[in-house]
């Protein structure tokens, strides 16, 4: 069965045949939770990716109600979390154990801290907003002319006294080595199980990453674009919408 990825809701989503695919949904936004209604009715897998740090306790909120709100968009979501320290748009731990004992549901991981790191590579589009304030200290022409990243997908620079150093290979492993053990950490406290399914924050990922992954226990790993090796490939919705000629509307119009 093929899955889809989905970050920001639209409404036209549920006028096409879902049925036929397994439906997946990265960063764990609150967005996805209101629409569960609609999603239970499609009577097909549902995998929610979680970014474990940016969940908090708080009980579960509204689910849908025939109304169509205003969610912010993924990368709004992110401002909030990494620059503002708000995490209201992301579902509650509460939220996540509702979804968790659903039929056809699974919980899967999305990293602990879903951060990021200054590559080499040269930008082909502007840094979004938050990456670069997230990332304060680098260089004004850094900013501008190279891509920020996933800090576990790549190696990357750090900025230090002015300038910036490359990222040691010890600390690169450490790093996704910590990311991943919190992340399983909060699984095991919340959830009470070993996550097994896992997806690449910003769809990037490299040998190292995939083997760190798998012998922590997952099993099953996807990303949202061309994968190579035991990486499951998904397709994103608007590509499929594109493909069959009905790009939908915004849910916000």
């Amino acid at each position: 069965m093929q899955t889809l990825t989905i970050h920001d809701f639209r409404k036209d989503y549920f006028k096409m045949d879902l049925k036929q695919y397994r439906l997946s949904f990265d960063d764990g936004l609150y967005s996805q939770f209101y629409y569960f209604p609609m999603l239970e009715e499609l009577d097909t897998e549902l995998i929610f990716f979680i970014v474990t740090s940016f969940v908090r306790p708080g009980p579960p909120r509204k689910l849908f109600d025939g109304r169509h709100p205003k969610f912010p968009k993924s990368r709004d979501c992110m401002y909030d979390a990494h620059v503002r320290g708000r995490f209201d748009p992301f579902m509650t731990t509460e939220e996540i154990q509702y979804l968790a004992s659903q039929k056809n549901v699974r919980i899967g991981a999305h990293s602990h801290f879903h951060d990021v790191v200054l590559t080499a590579v040269p930008l082909k589009k502007p840094n979004s907003r938050w990456k670069i304030e997230k990332l304060p200290d680098l260089p004004e022409d850094r900013r501008h002319s190279q891509s920020i990243r996933s800090r576990i997908a790549f190696r990357g620079y750090e900025a230090k006294n002015g300038g910036i150093s490359r990222r040691s290979t010890a600390d690169w492993i450490d790093y996704m080595k910590y990311d991943t053990e919190c992340c399983i950490r909060w699984f095991h406290k919340h959830l009470g199980f070993q996550p097994t399914l896992y997806s690449f924050p910003f769809n990037e990922y490299n040998p190292l990453l995939v083997s760190i992954l798998k012998s922590f226990g997952f099993e099953t790993l996807f990303n949202g674009r061309k994968s190579r090796g035991s990486v499951s490939n998904r397709l994103d919705i608007d590509m499929l919408a594109a493909t069959l000629g009905c790009i939908p509307e915004n849910i916000d119009g």
